[in-house]
């Protein structure tokens, strides 16, 4: 029996406080399941603190070049510590399920243009025990994204949409339907993760940028 289908969906915008890209931005989203919520470090800089599952941090400014990240527990246990490229522009690192336990995955957020009649969008899959997925809005297809992957931007008219999630060998066999409204002059991650360790256990975060 399949577990009960959970949809989340966020608008945050992240960029109302500025008037361009700043340089070495960099956010945090908490994609992995099973775990308390994670405090996170980056150089000697805290920029997440009882991060919990599904949560996105705002950007902060980072050093540029490379730092250490290091991703602890409520009680100071080490999951993770790794050495990751901060570049300049705009970043997210999201913490993953893997095969040895919790990865961090830098996604690089880049720009896309956009008018007063659309939106940009684009999927990330950070749904690690559920594989490749389509995802459907309307007669825009993003095809058989795999775990990890982020796909293009795409440009599209603002307005409402429904997002159907689907496997790419079943793509009438619908996962998970979830409404989302695309304001113009926005650029739009959709996130796909789990919530509990279950190949059908898909839940959606869908993240708003904006850029003057």
């Amino acid at each position: 029996m399949n577990d009960v289908l959970i949809a989340q969906q966020a608008n945050n915008c992240r960029f109302c406080n500025f008037n361009q890209w700043m340089p070495a931005g960099v956010r945090v989203l908490n994609a992995a399941v099973n775990y308390n919520p994670f405090s996170v470090t980056i150089g000697n800089t805290t920029v997440a603190s009882g991060l919990d599952q599904g949560q996105i941090t705002r950007y902060n400014q980072i050093n540029q070049g490379f730092q250490t990240v290091t991703l602890t527990g409520p009680n100071g246990y080490i999951y993770v510590q790794k050495q990751m490229f901060i570049g300049d522009g705009m970043s997210t690192i999201a913490i993953v399920n893997s095969s040895t336990g919790l990865d961090l995955l830098s996604i690089s957020d880049t720009a896309c243009t956009t008018n007063a009649f659309s939106s940009c969008i684009r999927v990330a899959n950070l749904a690690y025990y559920s594989g490749s997925v389509n995802v459907e809005l309307g007669n825009l297809i993003f095809s058989s994204v795999a775990f990890s992957e982020v796909s293009s931007f795409s440009r599209v008219s603002s307005g409402n949409y429904t997002a159907r999630i689907s496997r790419p060998g079943r793509p009438g066999n619908v996962l998970l339907s979830v409404p989302l409204n695309l304001s113009p002059n926005r650029i739009y991650t959709l996130y796909i993760m789990n919530w509990n360790p279950s190949a059908d256990a898909i839940q959606t975060l869908l993240v708003e940028d904006r850029r003057s």
